[in-house]
């Protein structure tokens, strides 16, 4: 079982308001501290090439044997002392000098400067910025791994649970607004996701029940009433709602229909704590806190509707599953983390239920989300370094880690145009992250060898072949 508070610790007054506020503040990064330049590598060539020259360049037949060899021993040990070989060359030195801008030295400018040295050739084809492009406070974002508080609509709005209020914020705008207030001062937000379309958000509650909004009206439109408990993930498929209880149980929606509840079917024994539709709506899956992770088939229309039987019980984890995503641009590819005593990222093909790769994060796996220009994925950790790494697959490279974030990662979603990722951490803070900017260089890469992909498959295709999955 995960470690979990129901609450996160309450801040200062001046820095966190209270319920009642509308909308949470905003934090400000500080710059990076100041590094004061080093010497002038020219400087220090011109120093070295007169010590040395003087002591090895001066050849006086009078010189006894023992006299030479100590003056060649010391130019060797004064070459060695500043960085030097007897050659004059800098040792471990940028090919190229790093420039920077005028009166500033940044953190940004330093990882720049050192993606462009020639001592390891790597595979990265982009600047990644390490550090978020924006700081959001978010006072009252619960410290609780089996809830999922944060959605990124189609429409750029950005839905966040602060305890007991739900806030919208405008990506495009900026602008931030409250949507509603629970009715109880012990009530919660349990869980919030938006329907593909962004008309609408789904909202799972403390009180056992699903609300219904659409947000350009501020109106609650239907209450689902049918859970037991508390309801902390949610799911779309088109107008199919699927959400998962404390309980164990995930029930099926139709949002249109006046009897809504289609099914009702349960394979774990603990909470749902992740549940999400592959994008082609044919598979669902759900992770627990019983270390389960579960495939489900989708809506049989012509059949016996929802199975209650998934098709795979995988229990190669051994904490619980919340971090779930499915592949955009490989059918049938999943990824699944696990908590504390788990810490793994696992690859799986949906369809036979085997797995295709894994890594050891060494950090507890809250939450996974894939890009698909860059062929990548990123994952949101806990203890001990409560960051976001990014992985190449499907060799699950390590592509970057970004950290700023105190605590641990509980929640993440992704922006409309998949270059930005936002987290929501236990240290009441949300930051973005433009981690997959589009750069017109790899695109053109990537179209050439997309084309280059379509001729050949052309002659022999091995449609579950692509990117390693098997």
């Amino acid at each position: 079982m995960e470690n979990k508070r129901s609450q996160s610790p309450s801040r200062k007054a001046s820095h966190s308001p209270g319920r009642g506020s509308r909308s949470p503040g905003r934090t400000v990064a500080t710059p990076d501290r100041f590094i004061p330049s080093r010497m002038n590598p020219d400087a220090i060539n011109v120093s070295h090439a007169k010590i040395v020259g003087d002591l090895t360049e001066k050849n006086d037949d009078n010189l006894s044997p023992n006299t030479k060899a100590s003056r060649e021993q010391m130019a060797a040990n004064l070459a060695a002392a500043q960085g030097m070989n007897l050659d004059g060359k800098i040792i471990l030195h940028y090919e190229d000098k790093p420039t920077s801008k005028q009166g500033s030295c940044s953190a940004q400018m330093l990882y720049q400067s050192s993606a462009t040295t020639k001592v390891k050739k790597t595979h990265v084809e982009r600047h990644i910025p390490t550090s978020a492009e924006r700081v959001l406070d978010a006072p009252e974002l619960m410290d609780d791994f089996y809830l999922n508080l944060i959605d990124w609509s189609s429409n750029n709005h950005l839905a966040i649970a602060l305890g007991g209020v739900l806030y919208l914020w405008n990506a495009t705008s900026g602008d931030i607004q409250q949507l509603f207030e629970m009715d109880h001062e012990s009530s919660f937000i349990s869980s919030v996701a938006w329907i593909p379309d962004g008309k609408y958000l789904a909202v799972g509650t403390s009180d056992n029940e699903v609300q219904l909004w659409d947000v350009a009206a501020s109106k609650c439109l239907r209450r689902l009433k049918t859970h037991n408990q508390r309801v902390g993930s949610l799911a779309w498929n088109k107008h199919i709602l699927s959400s998962g209880d404390r309980y164990g149980e995930i029930q099926h929606h139709d949002v249109r229909a006046p009897d809504h509840l289609m099914a009702s079917v349960k394979n774990h024994s603990q909470e749902i704590c992740g549940l999400k539709w592959s994008p082609s709506g044919n598979m669902l899956a759900s992770g627990g806190n019983d270390n389960t992770l579960c495939i489900w088939p989708g809506y049989n229309a012509g059949g016996a509707g929802f199975s209650a039987t998934p098709l795979h019980t995988i229990t190669e984890h051994t904490a619980a599953v919340k971090a779930l995503a499915w592949c955009p641009f490989q059918s049938h590819c999943l990824a699944s983390g696990g908590g504390t005593s788990d810490r793994f990222i696992r690859i799986w093909n949906a369809q036979n239920g085997r797995q295709v790769a894994s890594v050891d994060t060494k950090s507890q796996v809250c939450g996974l989300l894939w890009n698909e220009t860059y062929g990548e994925l990123i994952s949101g950790h806990g203890y001990p370094k409560n960051q976001l790494t990014i992985w190449r697959y499907p060799t699950m490279e390590q592509v970057a880690e970004l950290s700023g974030h105190s605590e641990r990662i509980l929640y993440m979603s992704q922006s409309p145009d998949n270059t930005t990722v936002v987290s929501g951490s236990a240290d009441e803070t949300i930051r973005l992250w433009k981690c997959w900017e589009i750069d017109e260089a790899v695109m053109k890469k990537k179209l050439a060898g997309a084309q280059r992909t379509a001729g050949a498959s052309k002659t022999k295709a091995k449609p579950l072949q692509a990117r390693g999955l098997r």
